[in-house]
């Protein structure tokens, strides 16, 4: 019976990676502007990239699609286990495969919406909380890296405070997903993550190849 729910739970946590790994955007740009998302702006096959190269209409609606891995994911294993830790883990999953596709090379987006989408799963008021950090971090630092890892931490840091979460366990494995993401490789790693990086905020929120 053990073996029967193990194996149960490990088929629901792949599932949850391989619906990750469905890069929406990407099929909307194809489909509605003949575009990969992969040969244009800064190649990458996420809503950012979509929003200002193709359409910001259709944009908003991948990004929320991407939101939904994270977010259905996320109740998908909850529903199935009733383990909340569970759930995050089947969250976080859904997030690597967005970040890390099995049907392109294990290639893919950076993570932001998936994570947003996790966050409203696991407490919508953290999504309030992610939107201060991740804002608070880009104004203050003027680098899209803190402002993602602002972004993470703020919630985290909400729902073990507030919320008695465990979350925090798979905060270390959100950072090594999506950070990397974010790393401009023609620069130095002082240079990645260099505090005032940018010089306005323009060109935080331009899509750049990395």
């Amino acid at each position: 019976m053990l073996y029967l729910e193990i194996l149960k739970i490990t088929g629901a946590l792949i599932l949850c990676y391989l619906i990750g790994g469905i890069h929406f955007c990407n099929l909307i740009s194809k489909a509605v502007a003949k575009k990969d998302l992969k040969d244009i702006g800064d190649k990458n096959p996420g809503g950012w990239n979509l929003l200002f190269n193709v359409s910001m209409y259709w944009g908003v609606i991948g990004s929320w699609l991407d939101a939904l891995k994270g977010f259905l994911s996320y109740f998908f294993i909850l529903l199935l286990t009733g383990s909340e830790l569970l759930a995050l883990i089947g969250g976080s999953i859904a997030v690597l495969g967005h970040c890390y596709s099995p049907y392109h090379r294990f290639k893919g987006g950076k993570g932001v919406a998936a994570i947003f989408g996790l966050f409203l799963g696991a407490s919508p008021w953290s999504i309030l909380v992610f939107g201060v950090g991740f804002v608070s971090g880009l104004f203050m630092v003027k680098n899209m890296i803190w402002g993602v890892f602002f972004g993470i931490i703020a919630p985290m840091v909400f729902l073990i405070f507030f919320l008695d979460s465990p979350i925090y366990l798979i905060l270390t494995l959100l950072l090594l997903i999506v950070i990397p993401k974010y790393v401009n490789h023609s620069i130095s790693m002082s240079e990645n993550f260099k505090f005032r990086k940018e010089k306005n905020m323009k060109d935080l929120f331009t899509p750049k190849i990395r």
